[in-house]
């Protein structure tokens, strides 16, 4: 099922609502440091009574002499006065065409033109619109290709819609892993962004608003040094943090899973190491309701993504120190989310490994499972995982590293996501 059948259907039951704010609201906005990606409205009650949420929002805001329309995802609403509610609403992201009265006269539904023009809101206005009428907006938006990354965020934001094994979200926390262990904080503004048209990439949802003129929109993303693969780019953004550079690229249909059984691959050249991710996710054991823990059940795919795992021979010296040189790790997640993230643990292949051969990870029915419960707080935290990726005491030696990353370069095909991330000295990679 796409994006758009899913939140149209979902619209039917908490429609959307349409917000066009004034000149000075939307100059407020584009002042504001964090506005693009999270702001609240203040308005009496009664303006947001109707409101079901969480559902899509439909904005349009000045920008100069001109509007530009945005979608975004209004998540809650809370009292707080005796008059007044706020509306929290997270994620902008660009919409074609740029203004309300553009979107209307896509609609070649008369009725469904007239309801939508009696439910315009004037500037600085709010309304919400029927059920149909929602559904049916949001089948106007999705049929140019240019809206399925703003169409992606939403979906990412909506529970029990990404409760599901998500590509746009897994490349979004992959993504953000790799800014962490560089030491970007996650709502930096990448200095450069590609996004190919009509693609869609992880990279729409990280960060501060993208301004236009730091967004290019590409028929094709080059790799550097990944010709063979290239088509399959789908976008690029690059940081800068003093003398480094971090340049993200996320993928479709690379063979990475397929060649090494992994999602992400941290590769950083300032350290020469290189460490894997496999996601998984944990399901909820919802068989004992006074202790709710969260399990994975190893099944077929898991023994086959370890079977692939492994490091190619190298009988090269090994001059620096690694407390593991194993790069292969495992991110065990959460499948709902729980105040807006995904709680998730980590482990080692040879920690997996041990574990799946220990009699305690084996349940009460026999079967082996991997749980918060049975390791009791043995595993690495988020923060323990990224400050061991930055000191590069983790991961393949740099002599493993420059043969991995050839291994990597000759790979022709595949079937799922991935995200590369080049931490690299800005000065040799000019040269």
């Amino acid at each position: 099922m796409s994006a758009a059948v899913k939140i149209a259907k979902w619209v039917q039951k908490k429609p959307l609502i349409l917000i066009r704010f004034d000149e000075a609201f939307s100059e407020s906005l584009h002042n504001s440091r964090q506005g693009f990606e999270h702001f609240t409205i203040v308005k009496p009650h009664s303006v947001f009574q109707a409101i079901k949420l969480p559902t899509l929002c439909l904005l349009e805001i000045q920008e100069g002499d001109a509007t530009k329309c945005y979608l975004a995802t209004a998540t809650r609403k809370t009292a707080v006065s005796t008059f007044d509610s706020r509306l929290t609403i997270k994620k902008l992201r660009a919409l074609l065409p740029d203004s309300l009265q553009a979107i209307e006269a896509l609609i070649s539904d008369s009725r469904m033109k007239r309801l939508l023009g009696e439910r315009l809101p004037g500037e600085g206005g709010i309304t919400n619109l029927s059920p149909k009428l929602s559904a049916h907006l949001v089948e106007i938006l999705a049929a140019n290709s240019e809206n399925q990354s703003a169409l992606d965020t939403v979906l990412s934001l909506l529970p029990r819609l990404r409760r599901v094994t998500n590509t746009p979200w897994a490349q979004e926390d992959a993504i953000q892993s790799a800014m962490a262990a560089f030491g970007i904080r996650g709502n930096a503004i990448p200095d450069q962004v590609v996004l190919k048209r009509g693609a869609s990439s992880g990279l729409s949802l990280i960060g501060a608003h993208l301004y236009e003129d730091n967004v290019v929109h590409s028929d094709a993303s080059r790799l550097p040094g990944f010709d063979a693969i290239s088509a399959d780019v789908t976008g690029r953004a690059v940081f800068q943090k003093r003398d480094e550079r971090l340049v993200i690229y996320t993928a479709n249909k690379l063979p990475l899973e397929q060649m090494l059984g992994v999602d992400l691959i941290y590769i950083n050249e300032t350290r020469g190491n290189i460490v894997m991710l496999q996601y998984k996710m944990l399901e909820e054991d919802k068989q004992d309701s006074d202790n709710r823990d969260w399990l994975f059940r190893p099944d077929q795919q898991l023994r086959d993504e370890i079977a692939r795992m492994r490091l190619p021979d190298f009988e090269g010296s090994l001059s620096d120190y690694r407390l593991s040189r194993n790069p292969f790790f495992f991110k065990f997640v959460k499948r709902k989310i729980v105040d807006d993230t995904h709680q998730s643990f980590l482990v080692s292949l040879d920690h997996l490994n041990q574990i799946l051969a220990a009699p305690e990870a084996k349940g009460p029915k026999g079967g082996v499972r991997l749980s918060y419960e049975a390791l009791d707080g043995t595993y690495l935290r988020e923060a323990d995982m990224l400050g061991l990726i930055r000191s590069g005491y983790i991961g393949s030696h740099k002599a493993e590293t420059a043969a991995l990353a050839t291994i990597i370069q000759e790979a022709a095909k595949g079937n799922k996501a991935v995200v590369l991330a080049w931490q690299q000295k800005i000065q040799e990679a000019a040269q």
